[in-house]
C-alpha cells in the first residue's frame, strides 16, 4: 500500500532523477542571438535594400521586428543557415552562412514578381 507522503515525494524523485538538460530549453546554439539582415536585390525588378531583424534561439530562426513578415529557418551548429521569409503572397528563399558575427548568402523571390540577390547579417546581441 502507498502512504500519501510517499506519493508525494515522487515527482520530487523523478525530477533528481532526470538530468538537468532534458527539462532545460532547447540546447543553445553559438549562433544563437539577434541579428541584422540586409538584403540586396542583384536581378528582378524588386527594390532595396531590405532589412529584416531576425532572432536565432536553439538554432531556430525567427522574425523579431514584428512586421507583416515571417521569417522562419534553421542555423546549423556548423553556421549554414536556410529559411524562408513570407509577407503577402511573395515567398523568400534564404540560405547562406553565418560566421562569428557574421553572415552572407543568397536569396530568391517567388510570388508577384521574381528577384534574385544576395544578403549580408551581422550580430547585433
Amino acid at each position: 500500500m502507498i502512504r500519501l507522503p510517499e506519493l508525494a515525494l515522487a515527482p520530487a524523485l523523478l525530477l533528481v532523477a532526470v538530468p538537468a538538460q532534458a527539462i532545460a530549453a532547447p540546447l543553445e546554439n553559438r549562433f544563437d542571438g539577434t541579428w541584422s539582415v540586409v538584403a540586396m536585390t542583384e536581378t528582378g525588378s524588386c527594390r532595396g535594400p531590405y532589412h529584416y531583424p531576425i532572432v536565432i534561439r536553439g538554432g531556430t530562426v525567427d522574425e523579431a521586428s514584428g512586421n507583416a513578415a515571417d521569417a522562419s529557418g534553421r542555423a546549423g551548429s556548423d553556421g549554414r543557415i536556410a529559411g524562408t521569409i513570407r509577407q503577402g503572397p511573395a515567398t523568400i528563399a534564404v540560405s547562406g552562412r553565418l560566421r562569428g558575427s557574421a553572415g552572407k548568402g543568397r536569396w530568391i523571390l517567388d510570388g508577384l514578381a521574381s528577384c534574385a540577390g544576395r544578403w549580408t547579417a551581422r550580430r547585433t546581441g
